[in-house]
């Protein structure tokens, strides 16, 4: 019986052992499937890593700080997948960040356009610059204050091309402003719009006073400035577009300053000359040629579109420009304030010589100005006019061709002179001197020929001093009309 129950005790021992050696046959063999599962999903995330599927790439731009914190935020998920399915070797998944809820009024600009147009407008924006002044702005306009928004800039400003002057660029973003920001209907929100067409900042930092302040009469809040395709060949060299940007910003309410810069058929303009200037001062700075340029060559957008003509905007190309200043208005109202207000150095980079420019013309009067008319005693009424219909300078000084040869002269005491006169087809040539040397000679049939004012630097010192300045007409030119639009002068 002893040996029955031994006999027993050896047979279920065996059993067991056979039992447990099955079951370690058959895990390695669920180990070697499940071995060749990830091989063979290793092997596809390789693939997919070579055709740029599997972990997108930062985009351009990307610090190397954001990089490594992307690619760190990334690492458990392809360990994961390396791992097979639901492993997770590197931990418990963290719950993704919340999305940032996205702007109101952004997305209100780009309602029923496509993702092309959206990231065509936001290319315009090459910096928002010191947001502190267009933050008072905003909250002025909020607040029912009044808020006034200029614009000076050449023939694109002025809306040559558009189909009204509420289809210009100008007036759509500043009715945008007015609708978005300001209180009870806008009212509190005023327009000045002081284009004027073939004109370069060198003449617009002469009239300002005159057509964007009315001599002192409004304060704007905000101001663009769009020379950028009217610069070439500008006599000052820069120095004048950089002195208005001081004259506006130094004034006593601290605008903001705007640096708009447009774009001709050709691809041209002259931004490159002035964005050091804008990131300089930390001003904002909208670039059309930067959004519309690479949608011409894509094909997306045409030239018959964009452009009405080699220079000037359709009514579509003056709505597409609208949207940029839309898009920086709605940039800025989103950020937070944390900026101090960027004040003016005391160095310029190309020159402050006219900050303090006058302009003077037969209505003004100045103690520092002595005129002699002489031959050039009549009026002009042949000039080109603003957008409203006031004519660019009626109180010029005109040489007719009954007038004689005694000459126009002028003394007064100054370190920098601008002389504007008019180029019209049939007028003549006249001769400058200064301080009785011949300076220069004036030939109105260049320019254009189509009434426009043509502006040129006649001094530039770095001290004031006395000066005579005399314009007569040159020989053989005695018959021949001329006339003198306006000088602008600092001391």
């Amino acid at each position: 019986m002893r040996g029955k129950g031994i006999y027993v005790a050896i047979l279920l021992l065996a059993a067991i052992t056979l039992t447990a050696c099955k079951a370690d046959a058959g895990q390695e063999q669920n180990a070697g499937g499940n071995s060749n599962f990830i091989q063979d999903n290793t092997a596809q995330d390789s693939r997919n890593d070579a055709a740029g599927a599997v972990s997108p790439a930062p985009s351009q731009g990307v610090t190397a700080d954001d990089k490594e914190n992307y690619e760190d935020s990334t690492s458990g998920q392809v360990q994961d997948d390396a791992g097979g399915a639901g492993a997770s070797v590197a931990g418990p998944a963290e719950t993704p960040a919340e999305e940032p809820a996205a702007d109101p009024l952004t997305e209100a600009i780009f309602e029923g356009k496509d993702a092309a147009y959206r990231k065509m407008i936001e290319k315009s924006l090459i910096s928002t610059g010191n947001i502190s002044r267009m933050k008072k702005a905003i909250e002025k306009a909020k607040n029912g204050e009044e808020v006034v928004i200029a614009y000076i800039g050449g023939s694109i400003t002025e809306g040559a091309s558009a189909s009204s002057k509420e289809k210009n660029y100008a007036y759509l973003s500043y009715k945008y402003f007015k609708e978005t920001f300001g209180k009870d209907g806008g009212d509190n929100v005023k327009y000045v719009n002081a284009g004027m067409g073939g004109t370069p900042s060198a003449l617009g930092v002469i009239r300002y006073d005159r057509d964007v302040t009315s001599y002192g009469e409004l304060l704007p809040d905000i101001v663009y400035i769009e020379f950028s395709v009217n610069d070439y060949q500008e006599p000052t060299r820069g120095a004048a577009f950089e002195s208005m940007v001081r004259k506006i910003m130094n004034a006593p309410n601290q605008p903001a300053v705007v640096l708009l810069f447009c774009v001709f058929q050709s691809r041209w303009n002259m931004q490159d000359t002035y964005i050091p200037i804008g990131y300089y001062y930390e001003l904002p700075m909208i670039s059309i040629k930067n959004a519309l340029v690479p949608e011409l060559e894509a094909g997306r957008i045409t030239d018959s579109q964009f452009f009405a003509d080699i220079y000037h905007p359709t009514d579509f190309g003056h709505s597409l420009m609208a949207d940029c200043l839309k898009y920086y208005y709605a940039t800025v109202n989103a950020q937070e304030e944390t900026d101090e207000l960027n004040q003016v150095p005391a160095a310029a980079r190309l020159g402050k010589a006219f900050e303090e420019i006058k302009m003077y013309d037969r209505a003004t009067a100045d103690d520092n100005v002595i005129v002699e008319e002489g031959g050039f005693s009549g009026t002009d009424s042949a000039l080109v006019r603003f957008a409203t219909g006031q004519p660019s300078f009626p109180n010029n000084w005109k040489h007719t061709s009954s007038s004689g040869n005694e000459p126009f002269r002028m003394t007064l005491n100054c370190k920098n002179l601008l002389l504007v006169y008019k180029s019209s087809g049939g007028f003549g040539t006249a001769v400058v001197y200064l301080d009785g040397e011949p300076a220069m000679t004036l030939n109105a049939t260049e320019g254009g020929g189509w009434n426009n004012p043509i502006t040129v630097l006649l001094i530039n010192d770095s001290e004031p001093a006395e000066h005579v300045i005399e314009i007569k007409m040159a020989e053989g030119h005695e018959n021949k009309e001329f006339t003198i639009m306006a000088i602008g002068y600092s001391r």
